[in-house]
């Protein structure tokens, strides 16, 4: 989950600049899959964006790589930062304590 932070001023040029990354570097369905591609909301010190997308088995590597590709097109935006955050599903957490998922 990456979740970026923006002042609200610079929100017309983050949108832009998102446009343009999206072209420069396409999304590769073969890394990961998206859960929430972008959604966005304001907060008392400006814009708050997160990202969510489940990483293939064995393409963390790539996912990584591919993820600083895209988040370094934004640092030139006067106050934009991320943070990025790794998370286990409970299917792949629970076994790690010797217990299975339900079915849901």
């Amino acid at each position: 989950m990456a979740t970026t932070y923006f002042p609200a001023g610079k929100s017309a040029e983050v949108g832009k600049r998102y446009l343009e990354v999206v072209k420069k570097l396409p999304a590769d369905r073969s890394i990961d899959k998206p859960i929430l591609p972008v959604a966005v909301r304001t907060t008392t010190n400006g814009m708050k964006a997160i990202s969510i997308a489940e990483v293939k088995d064995g393409k963390f590597k790539e996912y990584m790589k591919r993820f600083y590709q895209n988040i370094l097109e934004y640092f030139d935006i006067e106050g934009y930062t991320v943070d990025f955050e790794v998370f286990m599903s409970g299917a792949e957490a629970l076994p790690l304590v010797g217990l299975e998922m339900p079915e849901v």
